[in-house]
This record gives C-alpha cells, structure tokens and sequence, in this order.
C-alpha cells in the first residue's frame, strides 16, 4: 500500500506557503505603485444660482440703466398722455353728473381716441422694453458662463451645476463668489 498524502503534510503546506508569499509581495508591490501613493482627491462640487448672477451681474445692471435711459423719453411721454386721459376722466364724469351732454358728448369723443393711443403705446412699450432686456441678457450670457467657467477652474471645483438642485447648502453655493468675479471684470472693463 502506498502512503497517501494529506492535506495537510509538509509538502502541500509549503506550496500555499509561497503561494502566500507571493502574492503578499505582489500586493506589497503593487500598493507601492503611484495608485496608491497619491491620496485621492476629494471631488469638488459647485452649485451658482444663474438667475440671482443675471438678476445682479453687474454687466446685465449697467444693461438696464443704459435701457432705462434709453426708454426714460418715450416713457415720459406715455405718462403725460395717462394724465391728460385721466384729466378728461375726470371733467367727463363731471359733465354727465352735472347734465351737461354736450359737453360729455365731446369730451367721451375725445376720450376714446386718446385711451386707445396710450393703451396701444403702453403695449408697444413694453414689448419693446422686453424685446431689448431679452436681447442684453442673451448678450451677458456668455460672459456670466464663462466668468462660472473660469472660477471653477481656478479653484479646482470638478463639477458645477446651475439648476435642478432640490437642496444646497451654503458650502457649494458659490454665487457671491462668481459675481465677486464679475464685478473685478467690470471694473477691469470700465478702467480700459
């Protein structure tokens, strides 16, 4: 009868003894490797609130003075006609409660014409304002994007996002600092 081996003899515990070594030392080595020598990085994440930064963007600020401005005439107009319409209001209700018809017969002939001119102003006005405050956002877009772009980059952030969010706290809102940023290029822009 020929001697079995078992298990446990010398022979096939010194095999799982090298076979333990040798992986122990592939570990060793590979844990020596530049994966494991360099802590990871945790990763950076921003939120910007972009209507709070167009809302308060210097550059979409200076955007509606120069549209304030530029409407403050037309504006000034549209006022006047309200006061003369609300004047002839008045004299009107006077003459019909007075008994006077003809001369609530011409002021109500009067009346209509002007009503509909600064309904049709005040209309024309306000799609005008709107049209023009449209087009100057569309015009800071890109400098608010890129101002966002520019501040992640220089402080490390990995991802920034701008909506969608349910909640964010305090630690990644980094708005005041993009409009921080803005405003040094504003001033930078306003001193070339």
């Amino acid at each position: 009868m020929s001697p079995r081996r078992s298990v446990g003899t010398p022979q096939r515990r010194c095999g799982v003894s090298l076979w333990l070594l040798f992986s122990c030392a592939l570990l060793a080595q590979w844990g020596s490797g530049p994966l494991l020598a360099q802590p990871a990085q945790p990763t950076r994440v921003g939120y910007v609130d972009m209507k709070r930064l167009i809302d308060n963007s210097p550059q979409v600020r200076r955007a509606r003075e120069r549209l304030q401005s530029e409407f403050d005439a037309a504006l000034a107009l549209l006022r006047e006609d309200e006061r003369r319409l609300s004047a002839l209001e008045q004299r009107f209700a006077t003459a019909e409660t007075g008994g006077n018809a003809e001369s609530a017969d011409a002021l109500r002939g009067e009346i209509a014409p002007l009503k509909r001119s600064v309904e049709r102003t005040r209309q024309r006005l306000s799609s005008e304002l709107e049209q023009r405050s449209e087009q100057e956002t569309e015009r800071a877009w890109p400098l608010i994007n890129d101002a966002v772009a520019e501040f992640a980059r220089s402080n490390g952030y990995d991802l920034v996002i701008s909506s969608g969010a349910l909640y964010v706290s305090g630690r990644v809102d980094i708005t005041d600092r993009v409009l921080e940023l803005l405003d040094q290029q504003s001033r930078r822009e306003a001193t070339q």
